[in-house]
């Protein structure tokens, strides 16, 4: 078991490094570490420790670490959105609000959902809500910084050139 586990931290820190080596953008970098890697820790670390530990991997367990994985993503943009258009209070944005608002509504009922069906035994069931709840968040995350300047590469170039690079 043991030589099974260095074999996957050894395919997992190739394939890092071949994404180090690629030309990909602060934002992409920035989602795929911070956000999936680092924010999805509860949901992979407790299988990587039940390997390393020779235990049994529990697959009932996938569906509420999804579902605490997507939980915080997706009220964070929800209320993100709402934030950033608080300001200008027209049609338009009184739409997007009525949406956040549905979409929190949403995801209260994937997250009893899930739960429920979990509790219940219907793992798959359980496992594919989250993953739609997951792939929701995640989704609501990348719109959200769509117009953040800290992923602006034109923005951060400039700042670079003007600041030099230790900016």
């Amino acid at each position: 078991m043991r030589v099974k586990v260095m074999d996957i931290m050894e395919s997992v820190k190739s394939r890092y490094n071949k994404i180090i080596k690629m030309k990909l953008s602060l934002k992409l970098r920035y989602f795929l570490f911070a956000i999936i890697v680092i924010g999805s820790i509860g949901v992979w670390l407790p299988f990587l420790l039940a390997a390393l530990l020779d235990k049994k991997v529990e697959l009932n367990s996938i569906p509420i670490n999804l579902t605490t994985f997507y939980v915080s993503i997706y009220f964070a943009g929800c209320v993100d959105f709402i934030l950033k258009k608080i300001d200008s209070v027209d049609h338009k944005t009184k739409s997007h609000a009525f949406n956040m608002v549905m979409l929190i509504v949403l995801s209260i009922v994937l997250i009893i959902a899930t739960i429920w069906t979990s509790i219940s035994k219907y793992i798959f069931i359980a496992t594919l809500l989250a993953a739609c709840g997951c792939v929701i968040a995640l989704r609501l995350w990348w719109i959200n910084n769509t117009e953040n300047p800290n992923f602006n590469e034109i923005i951060r170039n400039e700042g670079m050139d003007i600041h030099g690079k230790k900016w």
